[in-house]
């Protein structure tokens, strides 16, 4: 600016020579004073718009109007300072010229100043641009977040609400939070009802211990997950068989907030795996125990004996000349003969009484002897039963069973399959006497047939 200045001085010199105070008020020098005001204006400002656009990277016509047409009654007033210095010039001579030195340092002093301001309000503009693009990208990516968020909750809640197996959120207190229909239907409960519940209460009561505590390995961390099998009791009385699959969900500070439950029904499975134990307990012709079946039961039952007044004896059965009945009539009619001997053991003993097959044509009897009560008033039971199918005469042959009696003691140490081994070898002693020729009747040949699974 001051080298501006001084070049305004000479060319109003230049133009004008000396001028005195009416010469400065004339239309010529006046003219000539807005020229070289313009002239000066228009220089500097373009020089330095042509800089701050180009750091801003906008527009120099942008700049140049945004920021330094106030510029022009600087120069404006530059120029009319300079043509007072060139009258001052004139009268007093160049040595005038000093005396504006310190008014052109303020001005150059300001104008730097100035400009300084305007350099950092320049940076501080485009500091705040950036963070006004870093921020819009931020909001920019937390719509997209908060987007993702939406669809993936939306994908989750169609994924809770309508899976095939039941679904719940249930707090760490046990209340159900949220359920989905598919666990409404298991359970027969309305999702209302079951909010207003907890799962303790619709649990089956030998399975809350086990619940409870599974959940609380949870809580403690011990494991990610649990797994169990458990049983439910449904609205209307039924137990439903599910497998419940349980997570823990945290909140924010690593508290519990609920549980996630993944319950999928098993009661077809459960009557299955059922009906399969039955088939390897129960013996498929006569539907009596197998030898599996008989010694399971049999445990079971020696230990309610202990408490119980009554006697015990164990029988082993025979059913005498089945091999003759196969050879003579056929298998099939065999069959009929180990059914029929079922039929007649299960009619002659009480129900509290376990019979069981153990293969062939042996069967195996564990039955109670009351106080007013024999062994041999049970074998004489059984046999009056025989006489009677005998009596009817309808099959070509006599049913005839060969019996063995084996007595079990509370205060000796004997296990079932060593009772069935007396008992066996009593009855092979009774076999051997026995002999079952009648005239007219199917000679039916006596053996005995070794014990099978």
């Amino acid at each position: 600016m001051a080298c501006s200045t001084f070049l305004t001085v000479w060319t109003l010199r230049l133009s004008f020579g000396e001028t005195n105070w009416h010469d400065i008020y004339s239309a010529n020098y006046l003219i000539a004073l807005g020229v070289v005001a313009v002239v000066q204006y228009l220089g500097n400002s373009l020089l330095v718009a042509t800089n701050a656009a180009l750091k801003a990277g906008e527009p120099l016509w942008i700049t140049w109007r945004k920021d330094f047409m106030w510029t022009s009654l600087t120069y404006l007033s530059g120029a009319s300072a300079a043509g007072i210095i060139a009258r001052f010039i004139g009268n007093v001579g160049f040595f005038a010229f000093s005396a504006t030195i310190p008014i052109i340092a303020i001005v150059y002093f300001t104008y730097w100043t100035y400009m300084k301001n305007l350099e950092s309000a320049a940076a501080q503009a485009v500091q705040a641009r950036r963070h006004v693009e870093e921020l819009n990208r931020h909001i920019a990516e937390q719509q997209r977040i908060s987007k993702a968020l939406l669809e993936t909750e939306a994908h989750f809640r169609n994924a809770f609400d309508y899976a095939a197996i039941g679904m719940a959120l249930v707090s760490p207190q046990g209340a159900w939070l949220r359920v989905n229909r598919s666990l409404c239907e298991l359970v027969g409960y309305s999702e209302e009802e079951l909010l207003r519940s907890s799962f303790q209460s619709i649990t089956h009561a030998e399975d809350v211990g086990n619940d409870l505590a599974n959940l609380y390995r949870l809580i403690q961390g011990e494991t990610p997950t649990c797994q169990v099998e458990k049983r439910y009791v449904h609205k209307l009385g039924q137990v439903v068989w599910a497998m419940n699959s349980v997570s823990l969900v945290h909140d924010s500070e690593d508290n519990p907030a609920h549980f996630i439950f993944q319950i999928q029904d098993i009661s077809e499975r459960k009557r299955a795996e059922s009906a399969l134990q039955s088939l390897s307990l129960v013996d498929e012709l006569t539907g009596l125990y197998n030898r599996r079946g008989f010694l399971a039961v049999t445990e079971q039952y020696l230990e309610s004996f202990q408490r119980s007044d009554n006697g015990l004896v164990v029988l082993y059965a025979d059913l005498d000349g089945l091999k003759g009945i196969n050879d003579s009539l056929g298998h099939l009619e065999g069959d009929r003969a180990l059914v029929r001997t079922a039929e007649v053991l299960k009619e002659a003993f009480r129900s509290s009484d376990i019979i069981a097959r153990l293969g062939g044509d042996e069967f195996v009897l564990l039955a109670s002897v009351g106080a007013d009560e024999s062994a041999e008033s049970l074998t004489d039971r059984l046999q009056q039963k025989i006489a009677l199918v005998n009596a009817q005469r309808n099959r070509p042959y006599n049913l005839s069973i060969s019996i063995g009696v084996a007595h079990y003691d509370p205060n000796e140490a004997c296990t079932i399959e060593e009772l069935m081994g007396r008992a066996d070898r009593v009855m092979y002693e009774e076999k051997r006497k026995k002999r079952t020729l009648q005239p007219g009747k199917l000679h039916l040949e006596s053996r005995r047939m070794e014990a099978v699974a």
